[in-house]
């Protein structure tokens, strides 16, 4: 369950990246000098295959950590707000700072990005950490 619930995160950091990301780029024109475009169909299925992917495997690290097994007691969506925290912190931050500090013209990109990663990460950590209570 948590598997698929990742998968169904992962997801909803498409439809932040199609509502929210692509609004907020496309108001940014150094963003369409460098080359930015709104997202075709097979970019956005692309995003999204990939966003789930991602998604399933951070349901299947969360199933291989018992549920994050030292927040014992914890209500699931403090459990949750945290893995997905940690799994933004570990993976998208990273990446997305050295972006931003060596590409100077991406910044506002960097930014954006970073935001919808957070979404994208807390809604995987909450959908595991509620699949993981409803079945214990």
């Amino acid at each position: 369950m948590t598997v698929l619930a990742g998968f169904a995160g992962g997801l909803a950091g498409t439809l932040w990246g199609g509502s929210v990301s692509a609004a907020l780029m496309a108001r940014r024109p150094e963003l369409r000098a460098a080359g930015w475009a709104p997202e075709t169909a097979w970019q956005v299925l692309q995003t999204a295959a990939l966003y789930g992917a991602c998604g399933a495997a951070a349901g299947l690290l969360f199933w291989l950590a018992w549920g994050l097994a030292a927040f014992n007691g914890a209500p699931w969506y403090r459990v949750g707000a945290t893995y997905g925290a940690l799994l933004w912190a570990g993976a998208a931050l990273p990446a997305l700072l050295l972006l931003r500090a060596r590409v100077p013209g991406l910044r506002a990109a960097a930014a954006i990005m970073a935001l919808e990663a957070f979404v994208a990460t807390q809604s995987v950590g909450l959908l595991c950490a509620y699949a993981w209570q409803r079945a214990a």
